[in-house]
C-alpha cells in the first residue's frame, strides 16, 4: 500500500485538520483568477461540501453522503467548464493549502496524488475534444 492510499483523518488533524485545510485552500480559489470565476462567490457551502466529502473521503464518519447524498463528482461538477489550467490551479491551490496548515510537504504530497485522479476525471473541456465528454 502507497502512502498515498494509506492517508487516514488522524494524520491530518481530524475534522478540525481539514477544517483549516479547506478554509485556507477556498481562501486561495476566491484570490485566483482561474478558479474564481467558476465558483460562487459566497463560498460557505462550498466549503461546507468540501469539507464533508474529505472527513468522509480520508476515513471519518459519511458526513457528505448523509448531507447531500453520493457524490457522483463528474455529474455534481457539470455545469463548470474545467479544462487542464482549471484542474491544475485546482491542485496547486489544494496542495499549497494543506502544506500551509499541516507543516507537512510530505503529507501535502501524498494527499495530492491520491485526489489527483479525481481531479483528472473533472475535467470536462478541451477545444481538441469534439464529443459528448466535453465542452467546447
Amino acid at each position: 500500500m502507497t502512502l498515498a492510499a494509506a492517508i487516514e483523518l488522524d494524520r491530518l488533524g481530524g475534522e478540525e485538520g481539514v477544517r483549516r485545510w479547506v478554509n485556507k485552500f477556498y481562501d486561495l480559489v476566491a484570490q485566483s483568477p482561474v478558479l474564481a470565476p467558476i465558483f460562487p462567490p459566497d463560498l460557505a457551502l462550498t466549503r461546507a461540501k468540501q469539507w464533508a466529502y474529505f472527513v468522509e473521503f480520508f476515513g471519518g464518519p459519511p458526513l457528505y453522503t448523509q448531507a447531500y447524498g453520493r457524490p457522483f463528482l463528474r455529474f455534481k461538477h457539470r455545469h463548470a467548464k474545467i479544462g487542464r489550467p482549471e484542474r491544475d490551479t485546482w491542485m496547486e491551490l489544494l496542495e499549497t493549502s494543506l502544506r500551509e496548515t499541516s507543516g507537512d510537504g510530505a503529507l501535502a504530497a501524498a494527499v495530492a496524488a491520491r485526489i489527483a485522479p479525481i481531479a483528472d476525471a473533472m475535467v470536462n473541456h478541451d477545444p481538441t475534444h469534439k464529443n459528448a465528454y466535453f465542452f467546447n
